[in-house]
């Protein structure tokens, strides 16, 4: 009996040594594995999709851990949360992305500075385009986001000024008409007439076939409950308020689509999924005619 509690003893003995070794290795590979681990930062991160011009609220960031490594400067760490709220995104921010530093304006003294996002991209303007404007066709506002990629197309039915009598002919037009060593009378001036008109024809061109960003929409309506829609004061406000486009141009576009805006028959605002960094040929009435000539051929064989 006393050899069997003798035997006992010296078992548990061994298996809490064995145990106590376990425990004291487990915790020695966990202190190593810490040690060789980089340090952790707490930064601000994107609870959900952030677009250019939005301002940021307290509910749209939230604290993500993440190795403090060569691009941790490049944060922005827990404890400015409080300069973050109300500053104006510059760049597109993704849900659960942590915000860059250069992805966020400071926010204003007095309400939101749009011109704020342009320290992010040098050489470009906010250019308003009204969606009220007669020769303009688009989406409804609220088809619009800031972020959105849009496209600007215009639209030339007519030369804004008649040539009647016209003394001197450029060389492209010039070009196109045979000389003759004994013209007709009247013949020639028939002749200069028809080249000019063939020679500007109506014509549509993409003016920003790489697409331009919406910054901010103005002129949506608030978002109102059901237990406000009897405010009538707030509803006339809005009827009243231009819609506009704040559109990121580049600074050499800004004459290209005023005068666009102001001598257009059209201006088509057509949204876009991705650009073309190459510019257009455009589009005429006689590319129309010959597209329409080819078409027709092959439909019905030979033109018949």
């Amino acid at each position: 009996m006393l050899k069997r509690i003798a035997s006992t003893g010296i078992n548990l003995v061994v298996l809490g040594v064995s145990v106590g070794i376990f425990l004291a290795a487990f915790i020695a590979l966990n202190a190593l594995g810490a040690a060789q681990r980089p340090p952790t930062i707490a930064v601000l991160s994107a609870t959900h999709d952030l677009n250019i011009g939005d301002v940021i609220a307290a509910n749209d960031i939230a604290v993500k851990t993440v190795f403090q490594d060569d691009n941790a400067a490049m944060y922005i760490p827990e404890k400015e949360v409080a300069g973050v709220v109300g500053g104006v995104i510059a760049q597109p921010i993704f849900d659960g992305q942590p915000i860059f530093r250069s992805a966020i304006m400071a926010q204003a003294a007095e309400g939101t500075r749009l011109s704020a996002v342009l320290a992010q991209f040098p050489g470009y303007s906010l250019f308003p385009l009204p969606l009220d404007a007669m020769n303009l066709v688009a989406p409804d506002v609220e088809a619009f986001l800031p972020g959105d990629l849009v496209g600007v197309t215009v639209v030339i039915s007519s030369r804004p000024q008649q040539m009647t009598t016209p003394t001197t002919m450029p060389e492209l037009i010039l070009s196109g008409i045979e000389s003759t060593t004994t013209p007709i009378p009247g013949e020639a001036d028939a002749q200069r007439t028809d080249a000019l008109s063939r020679a500007l024809p109506p014509l549509a061109k993409d003016l920003f076939p790489m697409g331009v960003r919406v910054i901010t929409v103005q002129g949506l309506p608030p978002q109102t409950d059901s237990s406000n829609s009897n405010d009538s004061s707030s509803s006339f406000s809005t009827m009243t308020q231009a819609r506009m486009l704040m559109l990121l141009v580049p600074n050499e576009s800004r004459e290209v689509l005023s005068l666009a805006l102001q001598q257009g028959d059209r201006l088509v605002v057509s949204l876009m999924a991705r650009g073309d960094e190459t510019p257009t040929a455009g589009f005429t009435y006689w590319d129309f005619e010959d597209l329409f000539k080819a078409d027709r051929k092959d439909v019905l064989g030979g033109g018949r």
